[in-house]
């Protein structure tokens, strides 16, 4: 499989991370600098755009590191949970419960009024109104559902993409994906 080689490149994805994870930090600090502030800044910016996709490749990364065994526990959750953090940033603001509720309650009435199409009234009812009853129930029972699973990814991701959190993450997975390429792990080193 095409993703399981992304193992090979662990090191390197680690860096772009962690970059992409303390981007705001590492712009502050290279903004001043008067040759490379510019550009270094837009290639920060750049990764930071990026930050979502980066943070799907890191959590591929990491199951399949996880798979492997390729690479210590450590390397490996740091991978995961990054991944999550970069992932969890943009997607922590889309109200997901309404957007499913809205969705299952269309497909609902749908299949209704394609399969089963009502006469103009039942028991003296409109079939409008029963058509929206057909939408309304499925739809407040999956807001419902989901609601829950949405406020706790977003308070998971309010956790992993604050500022300090994302600081310590992001210089971890630099620092990480230096030693990595020197052979050597920053959790090997920690637990000596």
């Amino acid at each position: 499989m095409v993703l399981s080689g992304l193992v090979e490149f662990t090191p390197h994805l680690l860096i772009v991370g962690g970059i992409a994870a303390a981007s705001w930090l590492l712009e502050k600090l290279v903004k001043p600098t008067p040759i490379i502030g510019t550009p270094a800044s837009l290639t920060v910016k750049i990764l930071s755009l990026f930050g979502f996709f980066i943070g799907a490749l890191l959590l591929i990364t990491g199951i399949n590191a996880s798979i492997s065994q390729a690479y210590d526990s450590g390397t490996i959750y740091l991978l995961i949970v990054t991944g999550l953090a970069l992932v969890l940033r943009p997607l922590k603001d889309i109200p997901w419960a309404a957007l499913f509720g809205l969705l299952v309650g269309a497909l609902c009435v749908s299949l209704v009024f394609i399969f089963y199409p009502l006469p103009e009234a039942v028991f003296g009812i409109s079939s409008t109104w029963i058509y929206f009853g057909v939408f309304i129930i499925p739809a407040l029972m999956v807001y419902v559902f989901f609601k829950f699973a949405e406020d706790l990814l977003r308070l998971v991701g309010m956790i992993l993409a604050s500022k300090p959190v994302s600081i310590v993450l992001g210089l971890t997975c630099i620092i990480q994906g230096i030693l990595l390429l020197l052979n050597t792990s920053l959790f090997t080193i920690l637990t000596a």
